[in-house]
């Protein structure tokens, strides 16, 4: 490592100070990236650095893409919890917008985390029990209707994120609700409740 390498000060989560070079930097987040919320940083202040006009653009792309992927994978596991700043969900936007149109790379990440609203919507949209309708005509309707959104803001570069995840539930909840006024899951219940008898008949029998 050259001594003349700028070296910036990374804030930890306790307020611990960190002195890395970019490169040093771009290193630690690719061996927290293993761990989706274990960082050495929030996305916040990993942004805050990055963003300081010395620090080697080549290496804040580098780490823009690594927070989205993280941030995309984060998406669909709310249940793991983890470390979070309130400010960390306008810091991924960032990463967001500045990657636009620079690598495929890049649009690949922008893509991946897009995906991952739009997926968690569906997985996370309707608590158990409250729409218990399964099978290939659900997954029909909700994977046609992943296709369409991702068509519909796959162009688009800037979002407010909360905003867009409420506008994917309304439009999720108001598909699945009238495809369901509309008798499409019919024959997919009665499928599933004589799946369930056939089950039980033959469980009971072992459990008494």
């Amino acid at each position: 490592m050259s001594l003349l390498e700028e070296k910036y000060t990374v804030i930890g989560w306790h307020n611990e100070k960190h002195f890395m070079t970019a490169k040093q930097l771009l290193k630690r987040v690719q061996e927290d990236i293993k761990s989706d919320y274990n960082w050495i940083a929030s996305a916040t202040e990993l942004v805050r650095v990055c963003t300081q006009p010395s620090f080697p653009q080549e290496y804040a792309r580098a780490i823009e893409i690594a927070i989205l992927n993280c941030y995309a994978s984060l998406e669909t596991k709310r249940e793991l919890g983890g470390h979070s700043e309130d400010t960390d969900s306008e810091a991924v936007a960032f990463c967001y917008r500045s990657l636009f149109g620079i690598s495929e790379e890049a649009n690949e990440a922008r893509q991946k985390y897009l995906r991952a609203i739009i997926e968690g919507v569906t997985k996370y949209h309707f608590r158990l029990l409250e729409f218990n309708h399964h099978g290939p005509t659900y997954s029909k309707i909700r994977d046609e209707w992943k296709n369409a959104m991702l068509e519909k803001y796959g162009s688009e570069v800037h979002f407010n994120f909360d905003q867009l995840r409420q506008e994917l539930h309304d439009d999720f909840d108001k598909v699945m609700k009238k495809a369901e006024e509309e008798g499409a899951f019919e024959e997919d219940d009665r499928a599933n409740r004589e799946a369930d008898k056939k089950f039980w008949a033959r469980i009971l029998p072992e459990l008494l």
